[in-house]
């Protein structure tokens, strides 16, 4: 049986590109009403609506949160099987909100009583803060800085986003040893 298209060939320089952008993100929760109070008072989400879903045999409630950038975050009430611990770095979900002000931020999350997962790390895209959601998601808080700013505002998509990294790197050839 033949390999599938996209794992056999690089794109070519006659592909159209395909533009996309995130529009919703779906976090499992193991207490949907804990998590929607979360994101609402912790990081200043709206909620659009949050109603029960009837599926035969495991019915689960949905919420649908609007974020300051207008992108929705989708909180469901199924999470992890009770009793199974949840080790941080298996969570299902890590997600990235830029702000504006990062000292702000800090300050609100200070004043809410949310712990941080990682003190603040200055990095090579701006300074980060992260801290776990309720359900052990892992949510980044960036201020990026302007070689981020740059790198994201590039029309061209032929230009390296990271200039200074590879754009693919393959796998080690397998060895006999």
């Amino acid at each position: 049986m033949a390999a599938p298209a996209w794992l056999t060939r690089e794109p070519g320089q006659g592909d159209a590109p395909v533009l996309w952008r995130t529009s919703m993100i779906t976090i499992r929760s193991v207490d949907q009403p804990r998590a929607v109070r979360w994101y609402r008072n912790v990081l200043g989400f709206k909620l659009e609506f949050d109603i029960p879903i009837r599926v035969p045999n495991r019915p689960f409630r949905m919420a649908v949160l609007v974020g300051p950038d207008n992108r929705r975050v989708e909180i469901t009430g199924r999470g992890l099987p009770k009793g199974r611990p949840a080790d941080v770095w298996d969570t299902p979900v890590s997600v990235t909100y830029q702000v504006d002000d990062l000292d702000a931020v800090r300050a609100h999350l200070q004043a809410m009583d949310v712990p941080y997962f990682t003190p603040e790390f200055n990095g090579q895209y701006g300074r980060l803060l992260t801290l776990l959601d309720p359900d052990h998601n892992i949510i980044k808080l960036q201020a990026p800085n302007e070689r981020c700013v740059e790198e994201q505002n590039l029309e061209d998509p032929d230009t390296p986003r990271y200039p200074d990294e590879p754009r693919y790197v393959p796998d080690p050839e397998a060895t006999d040893a």
